[in-house]
């Protein structure tokens, strides 16, 4: 069966998921966001010494479009799409009436790809699978980055997380990784599981409320472990994941205060990783669930660092399917 992500020769035409994408493309992205960073970087630093403030130099105009199918109520994600756009040369296009993001819970993804010229449509939806019934009725020409489809896939903030790895640590194949947290609602937290088992990466532990954990976990490449201590003991990076309330259904969930009582994160328990463990946030923690005030407080720095890595592989992503699409 076909990858509907990759064309016949295996190059890439969408981003939909990290699940099944072949390492040399993960790696591709990787570097091309590195590109990116190492660009702004010395933008940043002929400011400080100029004093003048210096933007990057755009790319080099593409005459095509970006749609964007994303929630109206998420503006930094919006205004993130927006600029890299901008940057790029592409055209930014809020979809009309008809197929607009406050409209999107109930259109169908493939109804918002099916009538779509040539360029790059940019989709959140709250449906998992959307991107990829989205790509199916895509047109030759339109290339689709999933930004996110329900609990399925959503692989640029997973692999902003893949990147931090990186820097902190250039090798990941002697790595302990402990994910902690709801990995069930969590689409970041699947796409990024599919990400470091792609890159080598020899264990992966997991430790939540069974109730939070997906079925399958083995075949994942991901041990479930039987108590928070024995997922953080040595661990080299630990990714604490929300409680994604929204998405659960039925009693899935005891009580917040339990889940803080058996899993949250505190400056104790964070002890038994190893002493330079890289701690990264896969999304909004609130303080005293998922980790204590403290832990929360310290991730600010972090948190910046993940948002502009993301912004860098958004750009990588839309430029190399851009250039696919002209």
């Amino acid at each position: 069966m076909l990858n509907p992500q990759l064309d016949r020769r295996g190059e890439l035409l969408h981003l939909l998921t990290t699940e099944g994408l072949p390492r040399r493309h993960v790696e591709r992205l990787l570097d091309i966001a590195a590109g990116f960073a190492t660009a702004d970087a010395a933008c940043a630093a002929a400011t400080v010494n100029d004093g003048a403030t210096t933007a990057a130099p755009p790319a080099a105009p593409l005459d095509l479009p970006l749609f964007l199918s994303l929630p109206a109520g998420d503006t930094p994600l919006r205004q993130a799409v927006e600029a890299a756009a901008a940057r790029l040369g592409l055209r930014g296009v809020a979809l009309d009436d008809a197929t607009s993001a406050d409209a999107v819970l109930a259109v169908a993804p493939a109804r918002i790809a099916a009538g779509l010229p040539p360029g790059i449509l940019m989709l959140r939806h709250p449906a998992s699978g959307a991107a990829v019934s989205a790509a199916g009725a895509a047109a030759p020409g339109l290339r689709i980055i999933n930004a996110g489809d329900g609990i399925h896939a959503d692989p640029l903030p997973a692999l902003a997380r893949v990147a931090a790895m990186l820097r902190a640590r250039q090798d990941l194949t002697n790595l302990a990784v402990a994910v902690v947290g709801d990995i069930h609602h969590c689409a970041v937290a699947r796409s990024l599981i599919h990400a470091l088992t792609t890159l080598g990466v020899p264990e992966v532990r997991a430790a939540a409320p069974r109730t939070l954990l997906p079925d399958g976990l083995p075949q994942l490449g991901v041990r479930a472990c039987a108590t928070l201590h024995d997922c953080l003991t040595d661990a080299d990076v630990i990714i604490a994941l929300p409680l994604l309330i929204e998405r659960m259904s039925g009693a899935l969930l005891p009580s917040a205060r339990e889940y803080a009582a058996c899993y949250g994160l505190t400056p104790t328990r964070l002890a038994a990783a190893r002493p330079d463990a890289l701690l990264l946030p896969a999304g909004p923690l609130t303080p005293g669930i998922e980790a204590d005030g403290d832990v929360a407080a310290s991730l600010g720095a972090i948190d910046a660092e993940l948002a502009q890595s993301e912004q860098h592989l958004r750009l990588a992503a839309i430029s190399l399917l851009a250039g696919g699409a002209a």
